[in-house]
């Protein structure tokens, strides 16, 4: 059975940009296949792998996004600089000078353009409005391999740090999609009367409308989201973050189920996993705010596992805590609660 580390490794190395999700659907085949009964992909690029019988008495939609910010082409100017749009909420301080890979008729490396500090006033800074990837190439080729609409992502090496961390960009969200596919490995042969259906959803970082539309096909009895969330830093409000290494976040909001929550937070407890919280005054500004009300609506929990530099091409995340968040969503499904 592949290690926590090596799925996620394997879901970083692919680009999946936001509305491009079908460059994804061959690793999410390879991850699960061993174990999923069914896989198919929706129109809109979300990936759904199903597990157990479909007559079970319970249905569990247990959902984490396989997009990740980017950027689109939305120019090519007489010098063949491309003109780019961010796919997402992109950090602009972290773009200056980045390496990006452009998906034309071929894959092309670039940078994104900036300026010297020295020609730079203190108050200017990048802005998503004024970006631009130079190629290298001459523009007439530049025309040739590249269109309206192709896109681009930041090139960054998937590094292990001290204290079982790793550093990689598109860990929002393929640290969700490698708890979803670990807490599945915890499961097997546990699943009595329960059918599983894992959900890669597409477009989460532009309008979550992946997740609405696998909820709408499935009608599960209830759904849990897995997401990245802020880890403690300084200028990370108390109450909104947790801990990096310390264990999951779990989301506590007007627009979630209680039992379900209640649920996590009691696995959590037998499994003596420490979790942290975040609470909302109303919506979780993750895939639960859609598929809560999808259909007759969808009793939903969010567990999120702590990242710094999020949107960035550094994230950071702890592999104990994307362990953890597995183990605690395979608890509450076969250990009891719910049923």
């Amino acid at each position: 059975m592949m290690e926590t580390k090596e799925i996620l490794k394997r879901l970083c190395s692919e680009r999946g940009v936001s509305g491009r999700e079908n460059e994804m659907l061959g690793i999410i085949r390879s991850l699960t296949g061993a174990f999923a009964d069914e896989i198919k992909q929706l129109p809109n690029g979300t990936v759904i792998a199903r597990i157990g019988r479909t007559d079970s008495k319970r249905h569990i939609m247990l959902d984490a996004h396989l997009d990740r910010i980017g950027l689109i082409v939305t120019d090519i100017n007489e010098e063949g600089f491309l003109k780019v749009y961010p796919v997402g909420g992109m950090d602009m301080r972290s773009l200056a000078g980045a390496v990006v890979s452009v998906m034309g008729k071929e894959e092309i490396k670039g940078v994104i353009c900036t300026l010297p500090p020295h020609l730079v006033k203190k108050e200017e800074g990048m802005t998503k409005h004024d970006l631009w990837i130079d190629t290298g190439l001459p523009a007439g080729k530049v025309r040739e391999l590249f269109s309206q609409g192709d896109t681009a992502s930041v090139c960054c090496i998937f590094r292990e740090l001290l204290g079982n961390k790793v550093t990689a960009p598109a860990l929002d969200n393929r640290a969700g999609c490698a708890v979803i596919i670990r807490a599945a490995q915890l499961m097997l042969g546990k699943l009595h009367d329960t059918e599983l259906s894992l959900v890669f959803s597409s477009q989460e970082e532009t309008n979550e409308s992946g997740a609405a539309s696998a909820a709408f096909v499935l009608e599960p009895d209830e759904a849990v989201v897995v997401d990245v969330g802020f880890a403690k830093q300084e200028g990370v409000p108390a109450g909104q973050c947790g801990e990096l290494g310390r264990g999951p976040v779990i989301s506590i909001a007007p627009v979630l189920s209680r039992k379900v929550t209640d649920g996590l937070i009691s696995a959590a407890g037998r499994l003596g996993i420490s979790c942290d919280f975040e609470v909302d005054g109303g919506g979780t500004g993750t895939n639960a705010d859609r598929i809560a009300v999808t259909a007759g609506g969808i009793p939903c929990a969010v567990i999120s596992v702590p990242e710094k530099n999020m949107h960035t091409r550094t994230e950071i995340v702890s592999l104990d805590d994307i362990e953890n968040t597995a183990a605690v969503i395979a608890e509450y499904i076969t250990g009891g609660e719910g049923k």
